[in-house]
């Protein structure tokens, strides 16, 4: 794919439920936009933390969790050209919705449950049949879901394929954003 030299200075923030292609896509536009980074928040916590979310959560509960992810999104938006890829859950404190939204468009991310579970099946493989696994990856969803309630812009990945849903998450962000 030809690489576009454009990137915009504001962000990108691609939100949404696990399973809707947030990191794939995210990853996509920073490799075509020349000069544009891409930073997971859940990869950020377990880098700096040694724990996954999920790990935080249950270990020292959703307040813990909830004070590191704001305290990364302080430093996050500090940068510009960047694609910031954040769970549904997170953008549920206004504070950091608000704190995101001062650096550029968010666009959640949608796509059928059917689609997300099969998703899930792939990635997760023989894991995913697990019952203790199942009932996480459902009770997160159900958690992340929220953010449906926020009125973002949004994209449905359901039937889109992985080139065609980077295609419309970039244009999203060039129409939206002063390049």
């Amino acid at each position: 794919m030809p690489v576009i030299n454009r990137t915009p200075y504001r962000n990108l923030i691609l939100t949404g439920t696990m399973g809707v292609g947030k990191t794939t896509i995210g990853q996509r536009i920073a490799a075509q936009m020349d000069g544009a980074e891409f930073v997971d928040l859940e990869i950020q916590i377990q880098d700096r933390e040694g724990y996954t979310p999920a790990q935080i959560r249950e270990t020292f509960g959703e307040a813990r969790l909830r004070q590191i992810e704001s305290d990364l999104i302080e430093e996050i938006t500090l940068r510009r050209s960047t694609i910031i890829a954040i769970s549904g859950g997170t953008l549920l404190e206004t504070v950091n919705l608000d704190r995101l939204r001062e650096t550029g468009p968010v666009l959640c991310l949608t796509a059928a449950l059917g689609e997300i579970l099969r998703r899930l099946h792939v990635m997760q493989g023989g894991q995913f049949h697990e019952a203790r696994n199942r009932s996480l990856a459902l009770g997160r969803l159900k958690r992340e879901g929220g953010v449906h309630a926020l009125n973002l812009s949004s994209l449905d990945t359901t039937t889109l394929d992985i080139d065609e849903a980077t295609r419309q998450a970039t244009a999203f962000w060039l129409e939206q954003s002063d390049i």
